[in-house]
């Protein structure tokens, strides 16, 4: 009898260490929020491409610069209000066409900033904030082959660049199954396929018009001169949001407040001034076609 009495204590010792040991790290229902580390920490993590002009690029002396980078200041000095701090640390990750849903995903940062098409990612542990801007897949040309380039027809053996892994590349595949796709990868992917262009090693480059234009702002492309976006209204729609990690309502909440007040909207002004009326005609054509954003 005495040695089953010694068996039960043992047991439950070893019992009691179990459940100590696995009740000191939270469930899955009581993880920390975002709002929550953000406010014990006072650091704010954020993903930014550095190939997404205007979004997220390097200048010419390397600096990092572009709009999402002034919304994160938006967005800490919000931070700072809501959670009455005085400083609020940002810790910028680069975020790339292949990491960015990731980054998010495994809680490494608590925002990514970019142009991120809106969908069903149910393989990352991700949701999408409320739309912050509508664009479309658009092909790049030369002026003088815009009699030879219609997108209304079937592009056959016609060469168009697009980068890898991307909605726009999934798009020319399904509407010019004839046409000869080119792909290009990596940071300066887009950069070279629009060297490419210039180069004649290829027809045309596909992508988000809103990026084709910052591209070609960047290279000094003359836009409406000698080179076209085509066509006037692009192929699709898509709207961009900001990448969140799920099962966080109270950030979403928040980030998607924030999209809508007057120092964000006058963000977009501040950088497609000089553009603001071809956005706004694709933005017109697109919240007819797809929905309208506030």
């Amino acid at each position: 009898m005495e040695k089953v009495m010694k068996n039960i204590k043992v047991s439950g010792i070893i019992i009691n260490l179990f459940l100590l040991f696995f009740s000191s790290f939270p469930s899955h229902g009581q993880e920390e929020t975002v709002l929550e580390r953000i406010d014990k920490t006072g650091l704010l993590k954020v993903g930014i491409r550095e190939d997404a002009v205007p979004f997220g690029y390097r200048d010419i002396n390397g600096d990092l610069e572009g709009l999402c980078l002034d919304f994160i200041a938006v967005l800490r000095d919000k931070l700072k209000q809501e959670l009455n701090k005085q400083v609020i640390a940002i810790k910028v990750y680069k975020s790339t066409l292949f990491n960015r849903f990731e980054l998010v995903s495994d809680r490494i940062v608590d925002i990514e900033c970019g142009p991120n098409t809106i969908r069903e990612l149910p393989e990352y542990q991700i949701q999408f904030s409320t739309p912050f801007l509508l664009t479309g897949t658009q092909l790049l040309i030369e002026a003088d082959k815009a009699k030879t380039i219609d997108p209304d027809g079937s592009l056959e053996n016609v060469n168009i660049g697009v980068l890898k892994n991307t909605t726009n590349e999934q798009l020319m595949a399904e509407k010019y199954p004839l046409a000869n796709l080119v792909q290009f990868q990596g940071v300066t992917g887009r950069y070279r396929g629009i060297q490419a262009l210039r180069g004649d090693k290829i027809d045309a480059f596909a992508s988000d018009g809103i990026l084709l234009v910052g591209e070609a702002i960047v290279q000094d492309l003359r836009l409406g001169a000698d080179y076209l976006l085509v066509p006037r209204n692009p192929i699709d729609c898509e709207k961009y949001g900001l990448i969140l990690p799920n099962n966080d309502p109270q950030w979403l909440s928040f980030i998607n407040s924030l999209i809508g007040n007057a120092p964000a909207r006058n963000l977009y002004l501040d950088w497609f001034g000089d553009i603001a009326t071809q956005l706004e005609s694709v933005q017109s054509f697109c919240r007819e076609k797809n929905g309208d954003i506030d």
